[in-house]
């Protein structure tokens, strides 16, 4: 008996320790794939925003970020307040965004909250007035909030609700606040490679109407709207590029990435499906936030304006995006869009002055169009 018992000891010894080398050897092995994963992301997808940002002392900058409440937006609100930056949140529900905050910045005194619906040319008007009051300068401007999926919806100003929200109402903000942007001001202007996509007939090129930018119900598609909206984005900045030459504000544009799990693919399940199953093979959300970041804080940039960039490098933008009197024309549209649904009172003076000259052969050196963005 006792011969019985010796033995069972003996087997259930080994049967632990045989045990323990498994799971140590199932540990390091689910380490070295895990090690492994993060390793093969890094170097397909990049670094994150955090780390773009490490080391940064940003104690006496001021940034504004739209749509700062979540996915990207709330990744770089995080990093920038990491580094003592001040951020003013610019959302829809700052009651939501100040709870989101509070869980997720390590320093939410040095934030603050500015209520702004980008669906409404009046609640813009509000919060750039609101900011005026406030805020006695802005360092950096990061234009991120963004719209995708919806079905053909006009807001309470009668435009296509993409093409206002993306890029008209955002603009409407940046030249409102113009006169506190500090005199190095930086400003994103956060884009897509989906820019590429937009294809307008030569006519619409030479004279683009409203209906070629806020898409009648007849012409709309979600995916047209919101590749539309940001062709019109890094067109905004070659022209504040152009505007802004002699001066030392700079603009860029930055893609974050494609097909990031956020929720702006939340409004129809179809997309839903297709960025979740996309999820494993394109950039997280602390990635996508690394190029935007890069654009606004990064001291390899100062002096350089009206570029777009991806994967934190500069890359070309389609040739319609980098056309410079569309840019003029686009602009001069976005001008006539925004008088015809706002009061003289409420016009900045950027958007109020006479029209920018088209012929720019008589007005311009060739060589100055070709390197104004150094």
């Amino acid at each position: 008996m006792l011969r019985f018992v010796d033995r069972m000891a003996t087997v259930t010894t080994r049967n632990l320790i045989l045990n323990d080398k498994v799971r140590a050897f199932s540990s390091s092995k689910v380490k070295s794939l895990v090690e492994n994963h993060f390793d093969l992301n890094f170097r397909i997808h990049g670094p994150t925003g955090e780390e773009v940002t490490k080391g940064l002392d940003l104690k006496d900058k001021t940034c504004l970020i739209t749509g700062a409440n979540s996915g990207v937006g709330l990744e770089m609100t995080k990093c920038l307040n990491l580094c003592g930056c001040t951020v003013l949140m610019a959302c829809r529900n700052t009651y939501a965004a100040s709870v989101v905050a509070k869980n997720t910045c390590l320093k939410p005194d040095s934030l603050r909250l500015y209520e702004l619906n980008l669906a409404s040319l009046r609640s813009v008007r509000k919060c750039s007035d609101d900011l005026l009051n406030k805020e006695k300068k802005i360092d950096i401007v990061i234009l991120n909030a963004g719209i995708f999926g919806l079905p053909w919806t006009q807001t309470v100003d009668k435009l296509e609700i993409t093409f206002q929200v993306n890029y008209l109402s955002q603009y409407y903000l940046l030249m409102n606040i113009e006169d506190i942007l500090a005199d190095n001001a930086r400003v994103v202007i956060i884009s897509s490679e989906s820019h590429r996509y937009v294809t307008w007939p030569f006519n619409e090129i030479l004279t683009p109407t409203e209906e070629t930018l806020s898409l009648p119900e007849n012409k709309y598609s979600s995916i047209k709207a919101y590749n539309i909206s940001k062709l019109c984005g890094i067109l905004a900045m070659h022209n504040l590029g152009y505007r802004w030459l002699n001066t030392k504000k700079t603009v860029i544009s930055a893609h974050p990435g494609s097909f990031v799990k956020t929720r702006l693919c939340r409004n129809w399940w179809l997309y839903e499906a297709i960025y979740t199953g996309m999820k494993p093979f394109t950039k997280t959300i602390a990635q996508a936030a690394s190029t935007p970041l890069y654009c606004a804080t990064s001291s390899d940039l100062n002096g350089l304006s009206a570029i777009y960039y991806k994967n934190c490098k500069r890359c070309q933008e389609s040739d319609l995006a980098s056309n410079l009197q569309l840019s003029f024309r686009i602009n001069d549209l976005t001008k006539d869009i925004i008088r015809d649904r706002v009061t003289m009172s409420e016009l900045p003076v950027s958007l109020s002055d006479t029209r920018q000259k088209h012929d720019v052969e008589h007005n311009i050196e060739d060589s100055l169009l070709t390197n104004y963005s150094n």
